[in-house]
Order: structure tokens, then sequence, then C-alpha cells
């Protein structure tokens, strides 16, 4: 897939509106500034790839009225700090999704300003902690105006002596009738010595809206790897074969076959690092 590459001016990248859907690379690697604003024009759609960065990174995005599309963060290589802050417009439609296999000691704060009615934001993420990784997600939505829908899921396994913890936050302000906050977090915990940890919030100053959380860390079930090791496996394959399982699904998110496939090597690759 071709992707247009954005170029910065003076900090700011831009997406201009579109009628047909445009796809977008920002690639973070090759930036040394922060904070970086990116500002994406009323009535695009866009399909927007972004690879993480070498340094600690702040990204603030505007997101204007009837926005749609797909926004995906692929993180490989050393981890870093990075914080997403994003304002959301009017009748905005997006999916989002990050995939984080990097390696070593950061955080991700993630959060979206539902400030225009009617928009929706589904957010996913799959995360792979190993060695001695500490990895830590805060992903929150705050709703500012009628009628906004989130939807967050946060999967994760860790694995040798890593750390991966995540806290969602739904916060619905007084004024923001008939909107919806949701979310899931799921860790799987592989090893005696690494540790997971989820804690959902959910804040609700109005009447006349719909809000859940679930939160499930648990360990491997020894029964299954019990099973896929009678079938011939050994204990290391059927490792795998269950975090396969559990981190796939997150390929789906992403459109470019390169990232996909690099994505399942990375999962097929987790328990052996």
């Amino acid at each position: 897939m071709q992707r247009n590459k954005l170029i910065a001016n003076q900090s700011v990248f831009h997406i201009p509106s579109s009628k047909v859907r445009m796809h977008y690379l920002l690639d973070l690697s090759a930036v040394t500034f922060s904070p970086i604003h990116l500002v994406i024009a009323p009535n695009a759609d866009i399909d927007l790839l972004i690879e993480n960065g070498k340094q600690d990174l702040k990204l603030e995005v505007d997101i204007a009225d009837y926005v749609s599309g797909k926004i995906q963060f692929a993180m490989f290589g050393e981890n870093k700090n990075f914080i997403w802050q994003a304002s959301v417009g009017a009748n905005v439609n997006l999916e989002a999704a990050i995939a984080d296999f990097t390696e070593g000691k950061g955080r991700v704060m993630i959060s979206f300003e539902m400030l225009g009615r009617d928009s929706q934001v589904e957010w996913r993420t799959a995360a792979l902690a190993s060695h001695q990784d500490r990895k830590f997600y805060s992903v929150n939505f705050t709703h500012k105006n009628f009628n906004t829908y989130a939807n967050m899921t946060n999967y994760g396994v860790t694995e040798g002596q890593s750390s991966l913890q995540f806290t969602g936050t739904g916060h619905i302000l007084n004024g923001a009738k008939f909107s919806k906050t949701h979310q899931a977090a799921k860790i799987m915990v592989f090893d005696e010595k690494c540790f997971g940890r989820a804690d959902p919030v959910l804040k609700i100053d109005e009447n006349e809206v719909e809000a859940s959380h679930a939160a499930t860390v648990g360990r491997v079930n020894e029964d299954h790897l019990y099973y896929l090791q009678s079938r011939g496996l050994t204990k290391k394959e059927a490792k795998r074969l269950i975090t396969l399982g559990y981190l796939q699904p997150i390929i789906a998110y992403f459109t470019d076959e390169s990232i996909q496939e690099l994505l399942s090597k990375q999962i097929e690759l987790g328990n052996q690092k």
C-alpha cells in the first residue's frame, strides 16, 4: 500500500479534507522535537499509520468535525514514553488501535476529549511485556457533549520478570446526556515473577447515559498448557500458541500487509525472546 508521508511545517502536521479515503504515514523516528501537533481537517477520510519514535514524544491532535477512518500505532524497537492527546469534534467516527512490541521501560498516555456531539471512537490495545520490560498504559476518554460514544479494549501478555499495567478512565461530564463509555482490560500472566494489573475507572456526572467496565488478570490455564503438550507441543510452543490467540486479533486493525506480517512475527517470537 502506498502511503503519503506527512511532512511537518514548524512541528505541525496537516491532513486535508478528502472525499475518498486517503492513506498516510506519520513516521516519528525522524522527529527530534516535542510536542508535535497533528491537525486533521473537516470531512477527512483517513487511514493513518503512526510509527513510534526514538525519543520521548508528545503528540497533540485536533480532529475536526465529520472526520472518519482508522488510526493505527505500530510500536517496535526500544520502548519510549509516548503521550497522545486528542480533541474530537462533532460527528466523528474513528477506529484506533495500538500494537506495542517494544522492549524496555516506558509509559503510554492516551487521552481523547469528546468535545463535539454525535461522535464515536473505538480503541484497541495489544501489548506484550517480556524479560524485564516495564510497561504502563493509561487510556482515558472524557465525554463533554451529547451522544458521544467510546469503547476501549486493552489486551496484554506478561512473561519472564516483566510488568504490565493498564488504567482506563471513562468520564461523562455534566451535560453529556445520552453518552456511552465502555471499557475492558485483560492481561495474561505467564510466569511466576511477572506482574499484571488492570484498573478500570468510571466517573459519571450525568443521568441518561451508559457506562461499563471489566478487568481480568490471571495466570495461563495450566490445563490448556497440559492439553497442548499432550498433543506433542513443547511447553514453549504451547505458550507461543496461546499468546498468538490472545494478541493476534490486533492484526485485523492494521491495513498494511507489511505491518501485519511484522506483528505476526513479533507475536510468534514473543515467548522466545
